[in-house]
């Protein structure tokens, strides 16, 4: 009877043993159970964007105590770092640098490892794949532009700009320098502000740009555009590194 009791007993536990493993495999989380969220992201604002106390558009939301509050926070720029929260389909909440934390359009933000930041210090070609012979013609990077590395194919990079699709270029024609990052940093706050109908402020940042990084060419870039003459003794780009003026399109033919 005892021998009896023991084998039957050993034959539960065979049973329990090869029991089968969750659909998904060992360790798969059980259907309805409600899956851990991903840890912060480091990221970049990819254009001028404000941050909003709430995932909506709206110019006023609901506040403490029910009352209404301006929805904006704070207008990022191009470039800042940013870590993402939480995303949603259509917004992220992100942590500014400051540490405020509001919704940014998932369309603004620029998610990815190993995201880099650089720029080039002459025109710079672009190709719309990572080949020599998709070389377009019609499109340049202009010294100054801050660009955002998302990926490298040796020997091309493909970078993120301000306007228009991700460009492919070649990786040697970025610069990476600190002191040049930082000049096309303050030359996108610049170009944004004088898009805005602001030049004075937009000099001011020129003004910094000469205080904190005198020597490095791209500030004169930036002057150029302002249509600030150059500093005396300052270093300035050869003119046979920018780009000319695009010529205008021939008309159609009727």
């Amino acid at each position: 009877m005892r021998r009896s009791s023991a084998l039957l007993a050993v034959a539960v536990a065979l049973a329990c043993s090869r029991s089968p493993a969750p659909a998904g495999g060992a360790g798969a989380t059980p259907p309805g159970t409600a899956q851990a969220p991903a840890g912060p992201t480091a990221a970049y604002v990819s254009g001028a964007t404000t941050l909003r106390r709430e995932p909506t558009d709206a110019a006023r939301v609901a506040g403490p105590g029910r009352k209404e509050v301006p929805n904006q926070l704070a207008l990022l720029q191009r470039g800042e770092k940013i870590t993402v929260v939480e995303a949603r389909e259509d917004w992220a909440k992100v942590r500014s640098s400051d540490d405020r934390e509001g919704w940014l359009r998932r369309s603004a933000v620029l998610e990815g490892d190993g995201i880099a930041e650089a720029t080039v210090l002459a025109v710079a070609d672009v190709f719309d794949r990572p080949d020599l012979l998709a070389a377009n013609a019609r499109r340049k990077i202009e010294p100054g532009t801050l660009l955002l590395v998302v990926k490298a194919r040796p020997p091309f990079s493909e970078v993120n700009v301000s306007s228009g699709p991700n460009a492919w270029v070649l990786t040697e024609r970025l610069a990476t320098g600190e002191r040049e990052v930082s000049v096309a940093k303050l030359a996108e706050k610049a170009r944004f502000l004088a898009r805005s109908g602001k030049p004075d402020e937009a000099k001011q940042i020129l003004a910094l740009a000469r205080q904190q990084f005198a020597g490095v060419p791209l500030v004169e870039v930036l002057a150029a555009e302002l249509g600030e003459p150059p500093l005396p003794g300052a270093v300035v780009i050869p003119a046979s590194a920018l780009a000319p003026p695009p010529s205008p399109s021939p008309a159609p033919e009727r």
